[in-house]
């Protein structure tokens, strides 16, 4: 059932809405200037004139680009935060963030170093894998329209755990369209396979979002399955009011998991309402009620409710920021931490959190707080995070570019799936990345990461044992050879 609801949500996305926003676009595209829309009729060759050819995608997850970044809501409009369905803030060069209509494609090549791929305390054993990686996408963009879909698949070859050995896929659809002149509407769809090394080469951290995934933990070396699904609409019903709701759904599962340690899958379901009122200028504040429901193997589930006051900005000089904080009241069944049996608890507390971007030519931030009730991740049920990270990249030339990124993560558990798991888990993240184009299409990066996470209070085997705490350092170096091109569609 879950999987048939949410192939016609992809279908429908990709098919019928496009064909609304395409005939509602004939007018705005006949009422533009006739230089310009004589432009956007031409050859290929003028067209490349106006838009610039991208350069090969460096730090985007195997090619695929972040086309939907820059928004397209209109100027009248508040950027909506990602809590609520938004895309949220984003650290795209600002050459990547151009509208365009474009046929992307190409192929990665990478090898990876990772000197404890299991997260093992001790006795880690090290793993060279190598990847190969092709990608197509297709984005276009329109007055009224702006929709990217793209799919990456690929073989890692692992050296030493040759039973990860397998075929990996993504496949990604995001787009935004004006219905109507004051009625916006944002459908994302986003599917994976991995075995952990799908994304190398990009270190950018991801602030925990509308219902998952929680990315402040890391699970050893296994295959991931997920699914995550966005909708979000809004109604401009006056000049400096908005109202909205938005919904998600989120699943992850595990197979081929390492002997000694214990994943769960893991299912988020999200829904907001929201209204925000324009205070002065671009900067909008308003009010939220949101409904989580995460449940997790074999029988946890948690009720989570939040009540938020929630502002957005964008200023001058390419800033822009959104924050929220409000009471949290959830209502738990599951197993406590130590504990030998399930039981349902309730609590209340604050949640909380600021996401700040800037962008000029060459350069993008982007940072964040967040304080809320998710997903464990796969380790644990549900838990309390208290998550900071932020990232730097900067253009050095017109051939490099540079990323910085660190982050911290806290996950105190309210529930557990396992006897044996963690009160709490500690993650520190912190990576950099150097890459260059070599020419019009090809291109390199070479990469550093290190992890170092800590299982706090994990139980021992009998109610006498002691607490325990688990550490375990990564490190992680990579290259990739990155091949990519972009053909202008003249539309």
């Amino acid at each position: 059932m879950r999987i048939t609801i949410h192939s016609s949500l992809l279908a429908f996305a990709v098919f019928w809405l496009p064909a609304v926003a395409m005939g509602q676009d004939s007018t705005a595209q006949s009422s533009l200037p006739a230089d310009q829309n004589s432009s956007s009729q031409g050859s290929g060759a003028q067209s490349g004139d106006l838009r610039r050819t991208p350069p090969a995608a460096l730090s985007a997850m195997v090619g695929l680009e972040d086309d939907s970044a820059n928004g397209g809501s209109g100027g009248d409009v508040p950027q909506i935060p990602s809590l609520l369905g938004g895309s949220g803030v984003s650290t795209a060069f600002a050459s990547e963030m151009e509208r365009s209509n474009y046929l992307r494609g190409g192929v990665n090549v990478s090898a990876t170093y990772d000197d404890n791929p299991l997260l093992l305390s001790s006795g880690s054993t090290s793993n060279t894998s190598e990847s190969v990686f092709g990608n197509i996408a297709l984005a276009k963009s329109t007055p009224r329209m702006r929709w990217t879909l793209g799919y990456a698949g690929g073989l890692t070859v692992n050296q030493k755990i040759t039973n990860e050995n397998q075929g990996s896929h993504s496949l990604v659809f995001d787009s935004q369209f004006r219905l109507s002149p004051h009625v916006n509407l944002r459908v994302a769809e986003n599917f994976g396979i991995s075995t952990g090394y799908f994304d190398s080469g990009n270190s950018e951290p991801v602030i925990a979002g509308a219902g998952g995934p929680n990315a402040s933990v890391i699970t050893p070396l296994a295959t991931q399955r997920s699914t995550m699904t966005t909708v979000e609409t809004n109604y401009h019903f006056a000049l400096n009011d908005l109202i909205g709701a938005s919904g998600s759904f989120y699943y992850l599962d595990f197979v081929n998991v390492p002997a000694e340690t214990s994943l769960t899958a893991t299912q988020s379901e999200s829904t907001s309402v929201f209204w925000l009122h324009r205070i002065f200028g671009p900067n909008w504040g308003g009010v939220t009620y949101r409904f989580q429901r995460l449940t997790y193997d074999p029988d946890g589930e948690s009720l989570v409710h939040s009540f938020l006051f929630t502002d957005t900005m964008k200023l001058p000089g390419g800033f822009s920021a959104n924050g929220f904080i409000g009471p949290q009241y959830s209502d738990d069944r599951g197993l406590l931490p130590g504990a030998r049996q399930s039981s349902e608890t309730t609590q209340w507390g604050i949640s909380g959190g600021v996401s700040v971007g800037w962008h000029s030519g060459r350069t993008s931030l982007a940072g964040g707080y967040f304080r809320a009730i998710t997903d464990g991740g796969g380790f644990s049920g549900a838990v309390r995070l208290d998550q900071v990270n932020g990232s730097f990249s900067r253009e050095l030339t017109t051939s490099w570019s540079a990323v910085l990124s660190a982050s911290y993560g806290k996950n105190n558990s309210l529930t557990v799936p396992f006897l044996n798991s963690a009160s709490s888990i500690d993650v520190t993240s912190a990576g950099a990345s150097l890459g260059r184009s070599i020419a019009k299409s090809l291109g390199f990066r070479l990469g550093y990461e290190h992890d170092f996470q800590q299982q706090l209070g994990v139980p021992g085997t009998s109610q006498t044992t002691p607490l325990q705490t688990f550490s375990a350092h990564r490190n992680r170096f990579y290259v990739t050879l990155s091949y990519q091109w972009a053909k202008p569609l003249g539309m």
